[in-house]
């Protein structure tokens, strides 16, 4: 049960605040999201705001649950035509940017670290990351905050940057190519509007991807001593 926990809960934890932001977002009366992302995609500044939506979401773990995704799949539910190759290169970017960062941040703090924490701890996180690390890339064609994870992870870990920016680049480009083109096709047929199921499915599919990572983990033969 506790490898079960270790490999699915950080993938609930994101669920649950994906639906705390449904909560905040679709069922108060503070913002209203269909309102801005219909201006913004009908501005010529919708590539930057996209830029900035999916960067604050892609360094970790300062901004945590920032609507990032949603607002991509909004922007895709309420006009499909807004999917343009400029909005797919700045969100690419934005990932490879905050991922980045999110090392740099890391290494930063890597002093810091082996302060506080103890050697065998350090140890074990090293036996684990060598053990897992290559599994864990493939995380990185699901979503920004897993690059941000990883790569600082990375950091803390003092691992080479330069030796992981091909997954990285591939990652991101794989990501937003599923939140763009398949999620285009897929809400094409759903309406012009958004009432936050989009925010649920992401909360569901987080809760089967963390279920299936927790059985890998439960399931998998023990390699770490």
């Amino acid at each position: 049960m506790r490898r079960f926990l270790s490999g699915a809960l950080p993938f609930y934890a994101l669920a649950a605040l994906a639906m705390c932001m449904y909560l905040v977002l679709y069922r108060t009366s503070l913002f209203d999201l269909n309102t801005i992302v219909q201006d913004a995609t009908g501005s010529a500044w919708f590539p930057v705001f996209m830029f900035v939506c999916v960067l604050l979401e892609s360094i970790f773990p300062y901004f945590g649950y920032f609507p990032g995704t949603a607002l991509i799949l909004m922007s895709v539910a309420l006009t499909p035509k807004s999917a343009d190759v400029p909005v797919f290169v700045m969100a690419w970017l934005a990932i490879i940017v905050g991922a980045v960062l999110s090392y740099g941040q890391a290494r930063f703090f890597r002093p810091f670290l082996q302060r506080v924490a103890s050697k065998a701890a350090l140890s074990r996180c090293e036996s684990l990351f060598d053990a897992y690390g290559p599994y864990a890339r493939i995380a990185l064609f699901v979503h920004p905050n897993a690059c941000a994870m990883y790569f600082t992870a990375l950091g803390l870990l003092g691992r080479r940057l330069t030796a992981e920016l091909a997954y990285l680049c591939v990652g991101a480009a794989a990501a937003v190519s599923i939140l763009f083109v398949i999620v285009t096709r897929l809400v094409s047929s759903v309406g012009p509007t958004d009432d936050g199921q989009l925010q649920v499915l992401l909360a569901a599919a987080l809760v089967a991807i963390g279920t299936l990572v927790g059985l890998y983990a439960a399931l998998r033969p023990e390699r770490v001593a």
